[in-house]
């Protein structure tokens, strides 16, 4: 019984350790956003650099790509096809971040809680703007060398939730074709 205290004690203390990392990790990051959401002397181009070295640094892109179209799409894909695919859906997410974070006035990322489940952090922040606020949820992975970001969950909406059922429809639509859902994530 007193081993097996020592090794839960020992696994505790380790996912302390852990989610305080991945806090820290957090803070920095949420700030260095909120610095380009902020930054209005830079031009339009610029800025658009600095929120693409921000989801190349933060976000799992290749991971959350490959999951939005499933095995058997990559499987039957040419790695051509792959390579132009993983390049369209980096420059769909960076838009889409650059569009919503051009279009918000935040003023605050707080930090309200990390839980760790199935070694995926879960954490829970709050955007504050002068008006409103907005619950967040970030599921962030380990990779060793950094923390990247797979999921960013809305009030209540799964950013990679929506985008499998968004591509799975064009997906089905096109009996499968990767190169029709490329042309169709390059139109939006």
């Amino acid at each position: 019984m007193k081993k097996l205290l020592i090794i839960f004690g020992i696994i505790f203390s380790f996912s302390t350790i852990q989610a305080s990392e991945v806090s820290d990790w957090f803070e920095k990051e949420s700030n260095q956003f909120l610095e380009i959401i902020n930054n209005n002397e830079g031009t339009e181009s610029e800025n658009y650099e600095r929120y693409k070295d921000f989801v190349n640094k933060n976000f799992a892109v290749k991971s959350i790509a490959y999951g939005l179209i499933g095995e058997s799409i990559i499987n039957e894909s040419s790695k051509n096809e792959l390579i132009i695919y993983l390049n369209v859906f980096t420059d769909y997410l960076i838009t889409t971040i650059y569009k919503l974070a051009n279009s918000s006035t935040s003023s605050s990322i707080t930090l309200k809680d990390v839980d760790v489940k199935d070694n995926i952090y879960i954490i829970k922040s709050e955007i504050i703007d002068k008006k409103t606020s907005v619950n967040l949820y970030w599921k962030v992975i380990d990779t060793g060398s950094s923390f990247k970001i797979i999921d960013v969950i809305v009030e209540n909406t799964s950013y990679f939730v929506t985008k499998k059922s968004e591509f799975n429809k064009i997906l089905r639509k096109n009996r499968g074709s990767l190169e029709a859902l490329i042309k169709e994530i390059q139109k939006i």
